[in-house]
């Protein structure tokens, strides 16, 4: 690593402060912020804007931060503008940023988008993000191929079954992940917003990263969703928890046992369960969306998943025997995701 990771500001952990870390707030303005994986832009579904409208609505989203989102941002937008809600889109060719409060500016980043936001005079950086999906080193435990494009390692094996059954060496499964260069994207990232913190600016980066957490394949789980006994500190969460930014669901849920928090393969009851898993003969679930946030100024209050309770496990549906917090499982679901819906204070 060429570049700082380690030096953002010095807000405590991050400057994010987990529920119940102050005994007293300043008046705040709260910020509901709901990342969600929309599937192709909601076209996998029938309806599927309109599903993506009316989860907007129902979370009383203020900033929703999407991915696979082509076309789903402005489409969106102007659903909720037909229902009477009014949003600032911000679309990308990949990603898209929905918000309530006044963009000043906005840029299109490589793998993400980015929104400055002015709430009441504050400034707020969002990011919305979606990383490379090859490379996906978290199958290899699972005996599965990472997608590897040629000539690349386990290119051979494309999306299938390994022949030699899964691969354990935590060096390996490295080696494969550092291949996507996601953590070299998160890096990119990193540099923008300690521009904007040093600018004065509170930052929330969310969304599908297509890689686990280093906090989630820990010695607990080892046993757990064919870890098949792998601990690995999973590079691209790595530097951001190095840099300061707080996991929204794993500071409030810091169980990675009991409070998973897995987002993929979501169940949904509309689709083949052949069109919703990669590694149909594992357990391959994995918490791969996320919302980080970096700032003194934010106040985390409340953090959950939304969407159906059911996952795929092994080719078949399973209902999550989980403790985890579900906010809301809609009746009709329009992803293979679940989403994350986490709630700040900005303060003063």
């Amino acid at each position: 690593m060429t570049r700082s990771d380690d030096d953002l500001g010095s807000a405590g952990a991050g400057g994010v402060l987990a529920a119940g870390s102050v005994t007293s707030v300043p008046a705040a303005r709260e910020i509901r912020v709901l990342a969600l994986n929309t599937w192709h832009s909601g076209s996998k579904i029938s309806n599927g804007i309109q599903l993506i409208a009316d989860l907007v609505i129902s979370t009383q989203a203020s900033i929703v931060l999407l991915s696979e989102a082509t076309e789903a941002t402005t489409a969106v937008a102007a659903e909720l503008a037909r229902r009477g809600r009014e949003f600032n889109a911000v679309p990308s060719p990949d990603t898209g940023i929905l918000s309530v409060f006044p963009v000043q500016d906005s840029a299109d980043l490589q793998w993400m988008v980015k929104a400055r936001l002015n709430i009441d005079g504050k400034r707020l950086t969002v990011y919305s993000a979606h990383l490379e999906y090859r490379w996906y080193a978290s199958n290899l435990p699972r005996g599965y191929g990472p997608g590897t494009p040629a000539p690349g390692e386990f290119a051979e094996h494309e999306w299938n079954k390994l022949s030699d059954g899964p691969v354990t060496d935590p060096a390996a499964i490295q080696r494969i992940n550092a291949a996507s260069g996601r953590s070299e994207v998160i890096s990119g990232f990193l540099a923008d917003a300690k521009a904007e913190i040093a600018d004065g600016a509170s930052v929330i980066i969310g969304g599908d990263l297509n890689e686990p957490s280093l906090l989630d394949w820990t010695p607990a789980t080892a046993n757990l969703f064919d870890h098949n006994g792998v601990v690995l500190a999973w590079e691209t969460t790595r530097r951001l928890h190095r840099a300061g930014f707080i996991d929204a669901y794993r500071s409030i849920y810091p169980d990675p046992a009991t409070h998973p928090g897995l987002t993929w393969p979501s169940d949904n009851v509309d689709v083949d369960v052949s069109e919703l898993a990669w590694a149909p003969e594992a357990d391959e679930r994995d918490r791969v969306d996320y919302i980080f946030a970096h700032g003194a100024a934010l106040c985390l209050s409340a953090v959950g998943i939304i969407g159906p309770r059911g996952s795929i496990v092994r080719g078949t549906r399973q209902q999550e025997p989980t403790r985890d917090n579900f906010l809301a499982t809609p009746a009709r679901w329009g992803s293979d995701h679940k989403g994350i819906l986490a709630t700040y204070q900005l303060t003063d």
